[in-house]
């Protein structure tokens, strides 16, 4: 009986990693930031999306609509401990196909990607 309930706590929380993963990786692919926010870290809002914002206003708006649909695909989902997971993906659009890793956090009871840039010459944890 333990491990049944042990199992299905795991299964939902991969879920949910997958969920908010998902969500945030489609966000940032249809190039909306204000939307990746919901679903990202502090320090990846601090950075990496601050950058995205920041240089979105240079970009062509006909690039950024020859680049949809976006097809995300959750390939695996490698927890590292209670409160982190690593999340393999591929990416699929019209102008790149790629396979990389996204960083998942939990913080306050939520999943959230977890994706700083560098800023200051260090590397944001």
């Amino acid at each position: 009986m333990l491990l049944s309930v042990l199992c299905f706590a795991c299964n939902n929380e991969m879920r949910n990693v997958k969920a908010a993963a998902n969500d945030y990786l489609m966000a940032v692919s249809l190039y909306d930031v204000e939307g990746a926010e919901r679903y990202c870290t502090e320090e990846t809002k601090e950075t990496t999306l601050d950058m995205a914002r920041l240089l979105l206003q240079y970009v062509d708006s006909s690039y950024l609509e020859s680049d949809k649909p976006v097809v995300i695909d959750i390939i695996s989902i490698k927890s590292t401990s209670d409160t982190t997971a690593t999340v393999h993906y591929r990416k699929t659009t019209p102008v790149k196909d790629f396979t990389d890793t996204l960083e998942m956090r939990k913080r306050d009871g939520m999943w959230l990607a977890h994706a700083p840039m560098v800023k200051n010459n260090a590397v944001t944890q």
